[in-house]
């Protein structure tokens, strides 16, 4: 994969022990549609985003997944903000995210994954040191 592939990294928690591979690919999801609400909203980036869909026939660009804990995807985040890289990145942010007591399910408010866009090049300095989701 060449530097300016664009690349939509989905960064999952690792440290939720709820975070089933369902849940998790439901997560992945709620990454998609808040990346396409972003990019309504980001005019730098609809070209880019638009691009990324047609390097498929199906139309739907390179997803990578990969796994952090909270504070390894803050860390990643704060990165992004701080160096002000040209990503497309945030948090998925799940206000009722259901947890299992026994018999009776509570639903919480629990930021779950985050996703991030651009470059493999503008991602690779808040990205690169995580590994792939197991």
């Amino acid at each position: 994969m060449s530097d300016d592939t664009l690349v939509l990294y989905i960064l999952m928690r690792t440290d939720l022990d709820s975070l089933n591979p369902g849940k998790a690919m439901a997560q992945a999801n709620h990454a998609f549609g808040a990346l396409k609400n972003r990019i309504h909203s980001n005019l730098m980036r609809q070209k880019d985003y638009i691009a990324w869909q047609r390097t498929t026939a199906q139309d739907f660009g390179t997803v990578i997944v990969l796994g952090g804990d909270e504070g390894g995807i803050q860390a990643a985040l704060d990165d992004i903000h701080r160096l002000n890289l040209p990503v497309v990145a945030g948090w998925v942010h799940d206000p009722t995210y259901p947890i299992r007591d026994g018999e009776i399910i509570h639903t919480i408010p629990l930021n779950t994954c985050a996703f991030v866009f651009g470059t493999r090049a503008e991602c690779e300095d808040a990205c690169g040191w995580f590994e792939l989701h197991p």
